[in-house]
């Protein structure tokens, strides 16, 4: 089974999601991997001074909340994927347009033959009428 051709614009858009991806797992990595680095004691004069405990603290608040952003731009990109599917569909939904389009067609002919049919009715009750009258 082939895939069908894509489009420029939509080879694009799948290019620019995939960077997207790449840079918010990246950056996750990235800052996963410093707070690791930097909750890692080297040595025991490390523990006694407070100033650098102080700056690996902080560190590590900034290293969360990069990860954070990066999970929400994770999020977003999903929601993109999803509308992107939804709305470049277009096979799908040209389908489901044939088929509403094929049943209106059949409920217009019968429509059609119903009302052929009454007005053939109402004509030959109208002519037996004039023909009594």
């Amino acid at each position: 089974m082939s895939r069908p051709t894509r489009t420029g614009a939509s080879q694009l858009d799948e290019v620019h999601l995939t960077n997207r991806l790449r840079e918010a797992i990246k950056s996750l990595l990235d800052n996963f991997t410093a707070i690791l680095k930097s909750a890692k004691i080297e040595d025991e004069s490390q523990i006694a001074d407070n100033v650098s405990a102080e700056h690996s603290e902080q560190q590590m608040q900034v290293r969360a909340s990069n990860m954070v952003r990066a999970s929400e731009a994770l999020l977003r990109l999903t929601g993109d994927i999803k509308e992107c599917l939804i709305l470049n569909d277009l096979p799908a939904l040209h389908q489901q347009h044939t088929e509403y389009q094929a049943r209106l067609d059949a409920m217009d002919k019968l429509t059609q033959e119903t009302m052929q049919k009454v007005r053939n009715l109402l004509a030959s009750d109208l002519q037996m009428l004039q023909e009594h009258s």
